[in-house]
């Protein structure tokens, strides 16, 4: 079992985001939290860590169930939920979109935190809004500029963690690769990994202490393709198969980086520079949220 050394410093609740959730979870030695803000490749790096700890592409349950969300409440009960994440044999993969401070850190337990380009996160939003149940008033779902506008102007509050907003990026950044909370963190950049996904694996292999030979890296790079992802999408995406998703294949849109090149206007986009130059003062931590290191990763 993890020891447990420095409590959370601070509480976020959302509409799905609960961390009285936490105690479902009883941390091992070797356990991965993986800790990203939504959309910056959360999916991809659980399936990509899932994988490697079995051994080999073809999981025992959906992703969801051999890695699960465990702050988010679900409609599945917490005892259930422990029960669950208990059962699961050896090392296990779970994930969370709150930032560092508001969960434990424990000794044994690897954290890897994920980002990607502000604006690719936006647009990779607007789908996923589209692609849920959700009332057509929502400001995703206005026209470019107003949902953009709206994105950079509302505040973060811990209260509404599930309100999405630049702020909340950006503070998740700060707190989670920024702040030094999390000993040895793991920190990748959905830039980074789309250039390689082979050398991707390889870090994370490494990384996490995972014995992974080069047929096995290329069976699950091949696996973990968007398209082949796309084709299982109720294998892998977030409750997928109960109907929560129009589609549990549009979850995962066209991927790559620079999707929102040539969409926005200058006016728009000098307002975004201007928002995150006042949440990210630091020049080369702008960039790295923005771009991760422009090279594939090195082991």
């Amino acid at each position: 079992m993890a020891h447990r050394t420095i409590p959370a410093a601070t509480t976020y609740r959302g509409e799905l985001t609960t961390p009285e959730r936490w105690v479902t979870w009883e941390p091992r030695d070797g356990d991965v939290l993986v800790c990203t803000p939504p959309k910056s490749g959360t999916t991809w790096t659980q399936t990509m860590l899932a994988m490697l700890l079995n051994g080999g592409p073809d999981l025992p349950d959906t992703l969801g169930a051999v890695s699960p969300w465990v702050d988010a409440d679900l409609g599945v009960a917490p005892d259930e939920v422990a029960r669950t994440i208990a059962a699961l044999p050896g090392r296990r993969v779970l994930k969370t979109h709150t930032p560092a401070d508001g969960f434990p850190v424990w000794d044994g337990i690897k954290v890897v935190a994920v980002y990607r380009h502000p604006l690719d996160i936006f647009f990779s939003l607007r789908k996923h809004i589209a692609n849920r149940h959700l009332s057509d008033d929502h400001p995703m779902k206005a026209p470019l500029s107003e949902a953009l506008a709206a994105l950079l102007s509302e505040p973060m509050s811990k209260d509404d963690y599930d309100n999405d907003t630049l702020e909340a990026i950006t503070h998740h950044y700060l707190q989670t690769a920024c702040s030094g909370r999390i000993p040895g963190l793991i920190l990748l950049h959905y830039s980074d990994m789309s250039i390689d996904a082979r050398a991707t694996l390889r870090h994370l292999a490494d990384a996490v202490g995972i014995d992974a030979d080069d047929a096995l890296i290329e069976a699950i790079a091949r696996a973990t393709g968007i398209r082949e992802m796309r084709a299982k999408a109720e294998r892998y995406a977030p409750v997928g198969g109960t109907g929560f998703w129009k589609s549990d294949a549009a979850f995962f849109g066209s991927g790559g980086t620079g999707n929102w090149k040539g969409q926005l206007t200058d006016n728009d986009l000098a307002a975004y520079g201007a928002r995150l130059r006042d949440l990210v003062p630091d020049p080369g931590a702008r960039r790295w949220l923005e771009e991760g290191s422009g090279r594939p990763f090195q082991a």
